[in-house]
């Protein structure tokens, strides 16, 4: 009884992790360069009860995953929009000097006493292919934004702001010479009917599992009113 309300109440947890996980996606169908996430899962622990069968106890959640899908293109026309035609992340920068990466191509202006930089919407720092910051004269940007990528991308940490951050398994950072499209935005890369199928989906298994923890409650009042 102890095992099925264990498994039915990790295929809850990851139910609902995979729900938010998808609620993120539908959220983000505006935000330009957005990446589709994916909640991944991996096995508990197996128990070998008899006869070297091993008998699972359900699985948990284990990170989520990027489906880095090229979005399509929006024409803006404007100085300040940006976006990759291929692979490859524009780097962004703090005030403290750590660098992240994104997609996103939608940067303004943000005036610092004489000098203006092209930002983020967060106000991070938009790079250049040296890793310096782009300053905009008369407001257009002096230098196109670099693209650059790893050798995991996959690897990426994925934070607020729709923005990345490295990790030690992306390996070696490098530039990438591939097209950067001024004047452009890259689309999110969000389908709504798919989120909408796998939203079904999981509120499916939500209900199977609330279902199985009900049933193994009765089963275990019926074994102690024996008792």
């Amino acid at each position: 009884m102890i095992r099925g309300f264990y498994s039915a109440a990790l295929g809850l947890n990851n139910s609902q992790t995979k729900l938010d996980v998808i609620a993120n996606n539908v959220a983000n169908i505006g935000t330009a360069g957005y990446k589709v996430q994916s909640a991944g899962f991996s096995d508990t622990l197996y128990s070998n009860i008899q006869q070297n069968v091993n008998i699972g106890s359900g699985s948990r959640a284990a990170g989520n995953s990027i489906r880095f899908e090229q979005g399509a293109k929006l024409y803006t026309g404007l100085s300040c929009d940006f976006a990759i035609d291929g692979d490859g992340f524009f780097a962004v920068s703090g005030q403290d000097g750590g660098i992240f990466y994104t997609r996103s191509g939608s940067f303004s202006i943000s005036a610092e006493g004489e000098n203006s930089y092209l930002v983020t919407a967060e106000g991070l720092y938009v790079l250049d292919e040296d890793l310096n910051r782009i300053e905009v004269i008369d407001g257009a940007p002096v230098a196109r934004p670099a693209a650059f990528s790893f050798q995991n991308p996959y690897a990426l940490q994925p934070l607020g702001g729709n923005k990345y951050a490295p990790t030690p398994l992306c390996g070696q950072v490098y530039a990438v010479d591939t097209i950067v499209m001024q004047g452009y935005l890259e689309e999110s890369a969000v389908d709504l009917v798919e989120e909408i199928a796998k939203m079904i989906e999981a509120q499916h298994a939500f209900q199977l599992n609330s279902r199985v923890i009900r049933t193994a409650d009765e089963m275990e009042q019926a074994v102690n009113s024996l008792r």
